[in-house]
């Protein structure tokens, strides 16, 4: 920690012996290890409460590497919006204006292919190009055993191209964020 004296505030610098990339991967393993552990406390109650899941199976592997793969996504969709959240009271108006639309226009709480026969074609259509929705989409399909589609690659390459954004964004030599250095002599 060190004292910004232009903010006025502690700040937490990235500094190690270790490139920047991999103190990011490191944190965004550890949040992915977290909410799959939040995930399994919710299987574990659900199974005490009587529900019949199939615990030992090899859908039961491919819904973890798909619960896995978007905790990973959605960590690094966090990472990305970190590099602009300044302050930890803007994180509220950040789950209010991205999370929130992101869980609602997905396909968490209605199947994509009841949206497109509901009739509601720009629901669908914004349901499509959520990359939430194929994280979900894919765990879905894994636990019935059928085929993801074109789910595990959109949520794989939106995991890169988040991560490789945050990375980018955490750099200050060349970062886009609220990391790089403002004041005299940096950038207005």
């Amino acid at each position: 920690m060190v004292y910004d004296r232009e903010m006025g505030l502690m700040r937490l610098l990235l500094t190690a012996p270790l490139p920047r990339a991999w103190l990011l991967f490191c944190k965004l393993c550890a949040t992915a290890l977290l909410s799959v552990l939040q995930a399994l406390a919710f299987v574990i109650v659900a199974l005490l409460l009587g529900t019949e899941l199939p615990v030992l199976s090899w859908t039961t592997l491919h819904a973890l590497v798909a619960l896995l793969a978007g905790a990973l996504m959605l960590g690094a969709l966090g990472l990305l919006l970190s590099v602009h959240i300044k302050q930890l009271e803007n994180f509220a108006g950040t789950m209010n204006f991205v999370i929130f639309p992101m869980y609602f226009i997905s396909t968490a709480l209605y199947p994509l292919w009841k949206l497109q026969e509901s009739g509601a074609e720009w629901v669908y259509q914004l349901a499509r190009f959520n990359p939430f929705t194929h994280a979900v989409e894919w765990i879905r399909f894994a636990w019935y055993g059928k085929d993801p589609g074109l789910a595990p690659w959109v949520v794989l390459g939106c995991l890169l191209v988040f991560f490789g954004l945050a990375c980018w964004g955490y750099d200050p030599q060349r970062g886009f964020g609220g990391l790089t250095k403002r004041g005299p002599g940096g950038p207005a």
